[in-house]
């Protein structure tokens, strides 16, 4: 696999006070960011997934509370 010449690269440069200072490169590949983006992507559509099935859930979980009721006799 050859490397690619056109890569993007990123610095970043945080300091909090004299205490803390953070400083992060990253550099990344074409391929690597469309991999980054399908990560992203399957991340953001199976939380989607997950939050309507909670709420289907908690729909049917309000529905069996409203449908108790003693039998007639």
């Amino acid at each position: 696999m050859r490397l690619s010449k056109d890569r993007q690269t990123a610095r970043a440069a945080v300091r909090i006070g004299n205490w803390f200072k953070l400083e992060a490169r990253t550099d990344f590949s074409p391929p690597g960011l469309v991999a980054v983006g399908i990560l992203v992507s399957g991340i953001l559509l199976s939380t989607s997934v997950l939050v309507a099935a909670g709420g289907r859930a908690r729909a049917r979980r309000i529905q069996a509370r409203t449908d108790r009721s003693l039998p007639e006799s």
